[in-house]
């Protein structure tokens, strides 16, 4: 009998091992899994290029800042990921409930014995044992840990919604400055391709100059010099409008075939900041001031469950059991019912100084959330300051450009007049076209400056989260309809999105 036994034991083992064993992954499937992975993104992606309609969201036409910006909300990646942290936070905080509610246990076991204990012909038990439990323990007492715990996970969800509405105002602000970015290099490639066309007139008027012995061969190359200096602009102006539409397609979500023409303009709208009141907007609204001050609380909770593990712990139980035999008489062969239910009270005396430990740490961290709460201060105040200045600088630097904006070109049409008659010489002819050239490109840098600065401005207060807002309470809305040669482009791509 004991020989069977032990080989049913053996074989029972076994086929636990076997089992475990098959369902254990060698490191090369798991590396053969991610080349599968590879090669499917690779088919993918070519099945987008054979067949855009299967792409991702295809936007063509205008695009205005607005749409701009509610594309990026709706389609950008790393907002998408983010948002997920709202649903871990939210089951953390279910989940945190487990330590004020009861758990509930349903058991059921079978013992095989070798033999019974006996008495003359009485048995007492069986050969084959079984049984049914169902335990219910409910805690009553843990030192304050079970509010503590709770609350610590309401305020984790709390400093996790502030996390998001920060990547929300980073992707706003993205998206705002790549946008200025495009605008930006598209007049600059205007002028660069200005200075190219004037570059050609003048040194095809420079040839015929020297064809009737007005000018002579250095004349010519120091016009074809410049012409290839100004070629050169161009080109890299060209390289960077493709590079920032490239990272604003990337930003909105959409697809890099995109064909947009952006529809706003880079406009100086002059602005006038009260320090007091962006001040106050900022301690109102950021998001980070928010998540510094749920972390200060969050760590005087978690503070709070590591001094209650010096208080006992007191929980109250009871258990039912259905067993065969009966759990009262084991000499009856059949099913049987007993309950117990009671008390259970532990008093921590020594854990080997782990509390104490644990205390330390958590007034470490505490120290460093108010730390962490007056340094977000103190750079909030340092990014406000910085982008007043810098919107003072901008709003001066636009006004020197206006001027000297006029004066190059002043300065241009009497170097070519009076090359033409011969009063002026070509090198001042060349360095008046230069200094035009750079004066338009000062003059758009700067009120590129002072769009930027002022978004930074408004990034610094917070206040990017009310388009934020206003976006996601409106995103089942269609973006604007832009008609480009016949096609609806933004109201179709949001459209094909909801597909």
């Amino acid at each position: 009998m004991k020989f069977l036994q032990v080989k049913f034991v053996a074989v029972l083992l076994g086929a636990a091992l076997i089992l475990q064993l098959c369902g254990c992954t060698s490191k090369e499937k798991y590396y053969e899994q991610a080349r599968q992975a590879g090669d499917a993104a690779y088919q993918k992606w070519k099945n987008r290029k054979e067949n855009p309609q299967e792409s991702q969201v295809l936007i063509t036409g205008k695009l205005s800042i607005e749409d701009c910006l509610k594309l990026t909300l709706v389609n950008n990646k790393l907002l998408q990921q983010v948002v997920e942290e709202k649903k871990i936070a939210k089951g953390e905080e279910l989940k945190s409930y487990s330590a004020m509610l009861p758990s509930v246990n349903l058991t059921g076991g079978y013992t095989r014995k070798d033999q019974v204990t006996s008495l003359g012909t009485i048995s007492f038990g069986s050969l084959d044992n079984y049984s049914v439990g169902l335990n219910v323990s409910q805690p009553l007492f843990a030192g304050g840990s079970i509010i503590a715990t709770i609350n610590s996970a309401r305020l984790a969800s709390l400093l996790t919604d502030q996390t998001v509405r920060g990547a929300f105002q980073d992707a706003i602000y993205t998206s705002n400055h790549l946008y200025y970015d495009v605008l930006l290099n598209q007049h600059l490639l205007e002028i660069s391709t200005d200075a190219v066309r004037s570059a050609q007139a003048h040194l095809d008027s420079v040839r015929q100059r020297r064809q009737v012995g007005v000018a002579s061969d250095f004349d010519v190359l120091r016009a074809e010099v410049e012409l290839s200096n100004f070629k050169a602009e161009d080109i890299r102006n060209k390289n960077s409008i493709n590079i920032a539409k490239a990272s604003l397609l990337k930003v909105m979500g959409v697809s890099q075939d995109s064909k947009i023409i952006l529809s706003d303009e880079l406009v100086y709208i002059p602005s006038d900041v009260n320090m007091e009141q962006a001040v106050e907007a900022a301690y109102k609204n950021r998001p980070d001031l928010f998540g510094r001050q749920f972390d200060i609380t969050l760590q005087n909770e978690l503070l709070n469950i590591a001094k209650s593990r010096y208080f006992p712990t007191i929980s109250a139980n009871n258990t039912d059991t259905w067993s065969n035999p009966d759990p009262h008489n084991s000499t009856k062969l059949q099913w049987g019912h007993a309950s117990q239910a009671g008390l259970l009270a532990a008093i921590p005396l020594f854990d080997g100084f782990a509390r104490e430990g644990e205390i330390i740490q958590q007034k470490a961290r505490l120290r460093q959330a108010h730390i962490n709460l007056t340094d977000a201060e103190e750079t909030a105040l340092f990014e406000l300051a910085k982008a007043k200045l810098t919107i003072e600088d901008a709003e001066e630097f636009v006004g020197s450009q206006q001027l000297s904006l006029t004066q190059a070109k002043a300065g241009l049409r009497l170097a070519e007049v009076g090359y033409e008659q011969g009063v002026n010489t070509q090198v001042e002819t060349i360095d008046a076209q230069v200094a035009l050239t750079v004066a338009r490109a000062f003059y758009y840098r700067a009120i590129y400056s002072h769009i930027i600065a002022k978004l930074d401005l408004q990034k610094a207060m917070g206040n990017l989260a009310s388009f934020e807002q206003s976006s996601l309470e409106g995103r089942n809305e269609p973006l604007k309809s832009n008609v480009v040669d016949g096609k609806s482009s933004l109201h179709q791509a949001e459209q094909e999105k909801g597909k």
